[in-house]
């Protein structure tokens, strides 16, 4: 199958190469019929137009603003601070006097 593949190749090489088969005359080309151009036709100026009539601009009035009538300021009470609260010292218990421990009998259940 490779042969076959390689002798292919070799045939197409061959007709590629020569000149004889690369080199043929192209047809002469056709002329191409003229292309239809109508004739530039001048429009005709048109006639002037009468002035369009615009009424003059008309302001407008101003509009009333009432003054801007400050408010009075809230009432605000002066703080008064609370008198400090008494707290009466805090007494420490002194410590328990050591003891010794005292000795207590291992437990001995009765034997029945």
């Amino acid at each position: 199958m490779a042969l076959r593949h390689l002798l292919l190749l070799l045939l197409g090489v061959v007709v590629l190469s020569t000149p004889s088969l690369a080199d043929f005359k192209k047809p002469f080309p056709k002329p191409k019929p003229p292309i239809y151009k109508p004739p530039k036709i001048e429009k005709p100026f048109p006639e002037p137009k009468p002035p369009v009539y615009k009424p003059p601009k008309v302001e407008k009035p101003p509009v009333y603003k009432p003054p801007k009538v400050e408010k009075p300021p809230v009432y605000k009470p002066p703080k008064v601070e609370k008198p400090p609260v008494y707290k009466p010292p805090k007494i420490e218990k002194p410590f328990p006097e050591h003891k010794p421990p005292t000795y207590k009998p291992p437990f001995k259940p009765p034997h029945n």
